[in-house]
């Protein structure tokens, strides 16, 4: 069983500030941006090193941990004890937004990368961490939040919105009368994409993860897609900005749950 509290060199006893001290300490220290041509390594203690303080950092999880220590239960057993895997106290950590908002701001304060591409290199083995939103006709049953570093926090004023409409339609009407064109919206191109998702009734039931290869332009892309327990024949899996690409604009890439017979 791995020893958490040795990893970030603090007593079983530790307050949270004092973990998330030694965190931030380590954190910096082992960043692969801070060891040029180390990187390799420094990204296994990195990895390492988010992984103690996702479940240090976290009281149900240390909770849970201290107690399969103390009782010298294995890491992973079936039955009782720590139940995670490295992959899912990533998941957890990097899916709670105000963890993850906090570990951005540190990272950049720093100058440090903390943006989806490092994170999906680093941590998920390129495997994608995205938006997925499990849905059923009509509703969505189950929504996972997987913070996308790549939209913009940034939003326009009132004013701002208004002053953007006035322009457009100045723009129209000067089109208009001076040289006789009349301006018309492009149809919106769908940039979407549609695959089926085959998994078994067992699989269904429990839940899983699967690994999908699918063709995205001239590129074929590997994502690990996880699949909620309980999951019904007909559900869609939606997963953002993984569909088509083109002029700088991605679509969607919908998968839609197959339960074999």
């Amino acid at each position: 069983m791995k020893d958490y509290y040795q990893t970030l060199g603090v007593p079983d006893n530790a307050s949270q500030e004092e973990i998330k001290r030694a965190f931030r300490k380590l954190a910096f220290k082992y960043h692969p941006d801070t060891n040029p041509g180390n990187e390799k390594q420094a990204e296994e203690e990195f990895k390492e090193i988010n992984e103690a303080y996702g479940v240090l950092g976290d009281n149900d999880k240390r909770q849970q941990y201290d107690f399969a220590q103390k009782a010298g239960i294995g890491y992973d057993t079936r039955y009782r004890g720590f139940q995670y895997s490295q992959q899912d106290i990533f998941r957890d950590t990097f899916s709670n937004q105000a963890t993850f908002d906090e570990l951005s701001r540190m990272f950049a304060q720093a100058g440090l990368r903390f943006d989806q591409d490092f994170l999906n290199r680093v941590f998920f083995e390129g495997s994608g961490f995205i938006f997925q939103f499990f849905t059923t006709p009509g509703r969505t049953t189950y929504q996972q939040h997987y913070p996308d570093t790549r939209a913009s926090t940034y939003k326009p004023s009132l004013i701002e919105r208004l002053l953007s409409k006035i322009a457009v339609k100045i723009g129209k009407y000067a089109l208009r009368k001076l040289f006789g064109f009349e301006y018309k919206a492009l149809p919106k191109q769908n940039l979407d994409q549609h695959s089926e998702l085959e998994i078994s009734p067992d699989e269904a039931a429990a839940g899983c993860e699967k690994g999908i290869t699918y063709k995205r332009g001239k590129q074929t892309k590997k994502l690990m897609v996880k699949v909620p327990a309980g999951v019904k024949p007909g559900t869609k899996i939606r997963l953002r900005r993984m569909g088509i690409r083109e002029n700088k604009k991605s679509g969607d890439l919908y998968l839609h749950i197959k339960v074999k017979d």
